[in-house]
């Protein structure tokens, strides 16, 4: 990405949050923000929610709905001031799995970012989207394994490419399902279910990653199937290797659009970024 394009994002992304609204948090641990799980067993109190809206001094409306899943936490928190709005959410369950996530928009562009990890075997994949106000759409991704964080380029999806955020999902935003291997981003089964043939195991800094064969009718079956990409257990060198959300893996044969080598996804634009 050149210089005009980084200072682009920059802009953006400086001038499109809220006046009084708080960023969540990245990096590799739990979310800041009420996500403190020090204290809280896997059953240490019943479900439970709670709502609280304000104004803030600079005009800025705010409400956020935190719930008490019985099994960790989630919060939404919108905020609007004239023609600014934000949106972000976060989360974290007593197994040490977190996500986070933001939207905003303006008169200077829009943009969204999304992302999720485990902070007991420090691991992390994010992915944003940034449009200016002339029209122009930048992507990022970010993944990491055990502090080894890579940022790679974007390989173009063939099938939905020029698609807005989430147009592969007819603009709804795709959300990751507690317990499911990948979110069920390559099938609604969870790990372990004697429904998802296990596809071999990648070890990666002395952790092993099981793989699971991909549902035809999943994101990941889309994923694979835009890029001509047929999944092959995972073990044999030269394959593609692609990291999904929340800690999951598949490997698929290379062809003339993907080389072999590690990938990681961005789910809004069902685009695979290589580790670089």
């Amino acid at each position: 990405m050149n210089t005009s394009r980084v200072a682009a994002i920059a802009l953006i992304f400086a001038v499109i949050p809220v006046a009084g609204a708080t960023a969540p948090r990245g990096g590799f641990s739990r979310p800041a923000g009420g996500f403190d799980m020090h204290s809280e067993g896997a059953a240490a109190h019943p479900p439970q929610s709670a709502s609280h809206s304000s104004t803030g001094p600079y005009g800025t409306n705010r409400s956020t709905t935190v719930n008490n899943t019985g099994n960790g936490y989630n919060r939404t928190t919108t905020a609007s001031n004239g023609n600014y709005n934000r949106t972000t959410t976060g989360g974290a369950n007593s197994n040490g799995n977190y996500y986070h996530g933001s939207t905003g928009s303006g008169p200077n562009g829009s943009y969204s970012h999304y992302g999720g990890g485990n902070a007991y075997n420090h691991t992390y994949s994010g992915s944003g989207t940034a449009t200016n106000a002339w029209g122009q759409t930048y992507h990022a991704s970010t993944y990491a394994n055990n502090g080894v964080v890579y940022h790679g380029a974007t390989v173009t999806n063939p099938v939905y490419h020029g698609y807005s955020a989430w147009g592969w999902n007819g603009g709804y935003a795709w959300y990751p399902a507690p317990y499911y291997y990948g979110g069920g981003f390559w099938g609604a089964f969870a790990i372990g279910a004697t429904s998802a043939a296990i596809y071999g195991s990648i070890v990666a800094n002395n952790t092993t990653y099981t793989s699971y064969q991909a549902e035809p009718s999943s994101p990941g079956a889309k994923l694979l199937a835009s890029y001509q990409l047929t999944q092959t257990p995972c073990g044999a060198p030269n394959l593609v290797v692609i990291y999904g959300p929340n800690n999951s893996v598949i490997c698929a044969y290379p062809n003339s659009l993907v080389a072999a080598g590690n990938y990681s996804v961005n789910s809004q634009t069902l685009t695979i970024v290589s580790e670089k």
